[in-house]
């Protein structure tokens, strides 16, 4: 069984070897590879974003890293949007 994807977050975050981030990316890539329709996809997204805040909000001092996340899976559902469109 898989850690969830806010622990994998939070210990990439709390390590900050460099190229963290990039294994967050593909950790976020990986967690979203299951949502194949559009529609579980966006869930899958909202969760996510919801789940990010979350972590912010239980470890602030790790605003920085998780925001940076939080971008990176902006720019994934916008993609889904200009798709869908």
């Amino acid at each position: 069984m898989q850690p969830a994807i806010q622990q994998v977050i939070r210990a990439l975050a709390e390590d900050g070897r460099a190229g963290a981030l990039g294994i967050a990316e593909h950790a976020v890539n990986a967690h979203l590879e299951g949502a194949t329709v559009a529609g579980d996809r966006a869930l899958s997204l909202d969760i996510l974003t919801r789940d990010l805040a979350s972590l912010r909000g239980i470890a602030p001092h790790l605003a920085g890293f998780i925001g940076r996340v939080e971008a990176y899976v902006a720019t994934l559902d916008r993609a889904d949007l200009a798709r869908a469109a």
